[in-house]
């Protein structure tokens, strides 16, 4: 009698229970509005010191632009006869929104840039960087085969090899602190060739997935043929489920790097530069597949100057996509103080293991902080958090 009553009662509170909240779709960046909600950075590379000018809206036409099929060209110049000591022509967008913990951003990408020289990356950063965090999800340089993950955070942050365990990709090194390791950031490295690059594109390109919720970030690399059906659907309708798609490729869970420590609203951004603090180190040119012809030669004199180098550098992007789930939210508490900005951050600073060489990135570059500041604020007061 007690247990009938019993089961009576978990029937009803089941009954009653308010329905789990799930990811809807924020934002949809795709098709002829797909640039309207991206700022352009219209400046030399002062972040990476990379050999590039950033066009600004009004003179991109040429380098970011809705293609034939519907989706967007994000490009590096490949045209232009770039003569000594002027810098080619790129590209540097990031979103107007902000997205907090709690978000689900889907890229869907058909090509990647690659090609000597090339650097590009897909990533998210805050304007409070680094006291807010940045997570770079789709990343290489050069030749490289294989796509690179990392998170950039304030002191506290880390990943052990027993986290790894929990992820595909192969942990390079775990202490995400910006201030240390020259800004190396905790780095996964994707075992697989169809993850960047030549690879990517020869795969018919693929889907990268990060996700920032209470229990840590994690990010997923499907290739085109691998695609969850959930996030196949061309029109959204399908629900995102995160939980269904298996081992990430980078994991950093909650347990060593507490999200809403680390974490403040962050911009999604597109840039491709060249050469640089990290494309353009001679040792890192060997052994990305780009060896400079003699001593006297740079990554700038060899390739820069050559627009033939760029004609694989380009991202074609179907959709990038934006979700949100108030389960898996949070308040972000980070310090906020305005040290540095978005427009005076960069991609991951990943020390290269093979040689032990590191670039500098990701947020400080010697003597470009001072200038953008002032621009970074502004920035901040202009974008809105969803």
């Amino acid at each position: 009698m007690r247990l009938a009553a019993i089961a009576t009662l978990v029937s009803s509170a089941a009954h009653f229970a308010p329905a789990q909240a799930a990811y809807s779709l924020t934002k949809a960046y795709q098709g002829d509005t797909f640039f309207d909600d991206w700022e352009f950075y219209g400046h030399y590379d002062n972040l990476t010191n990379g050999d590039i000018d950033y066009v600004n809206r009004t003179d991109s036409s040429d380098l970011a632009y809705i293609n034939s099929a519907g989706n967007a060209i994000i490009k590096m110049d490949n045209v232009s006869d770039v003569l000594y000591p002027n810098k080619r022509r790129s590209v540097r967008i990031e979103s107007t929104n902000l997205y907090g913990i709690g978000s689900l951003w889907v890229w869907d990408f058909l090509h990647t840039p690659y090609g000597c020289s090339v650097w590009p990356a897909a990533w998210l950063v805050s304007p409070t960087w680094p006291q807010g965090g940045e997570l770079d999800v789709c990343e290489g340089v050069n030749l490289q085969e294989t796509n690179q993950y990392a998170v950039h955070t304030s002191a506290g942050c880390t990943v052990d090899n027993s986290t790894s365990a929990n992820a595909e990709g192969t942990l390079l090194y775990g202490n995400c602190d910006a201030n240390v390791n020259f800004n190396s950031g905790c780095t996964y490295r994707d075992p697989r060739t169809s993850s960047y690059g030549a690879g990517l594109a020869a795969a018919g390109g693929g889907v990268y997935a990060a996700q920032l919720s209470t229990d840590g970030v994690s990010m997923w690399f499907f290739p085109r043929a691998e695609v969850p059906a959930d996030l196949a659907s061309t029109d959204f309708s399908t629900v995102p489920t995160p939980d269904s798609w298996g081992t990430p490729a980078a994991y950093y869970p909650a347990s060593s790097c507490t999200p809403a420590d680390h974490f403040s609203p962050l911009k999604m951004v597109f840039t491709a530069t060249a050469c640089g603090d990290w494309a353009g180190q001679p040792a890192v040119l060997n052994q990305t597949g780009c060896p400079l012809a003699n001593d006297q030669m740079t990554c700038y004199t060899q390739y820069v100057l050559n627009s033939t180098n760029f004609d694989t550098a380009y991202f074609e992007v179907a959709s990038v996509r934006a979700y949100t789930d108030p389960d898996r939210s949070a308040e972000s508490s980070p310090q906020t103080t305005q040290t540095s900005s978005s427009e005076a951050t960069s991609p991951s600073a990943s020390a290269t293991p093979e040689s032990g060489a590191a670039r500098i990135g990701g947020g400080y570059v010697a003597g470009a902080l001072a200038g953008v500041v002032a621009a970074g604020v502004m920035a901040l007061a202009s974008s809105t958090i969803v």
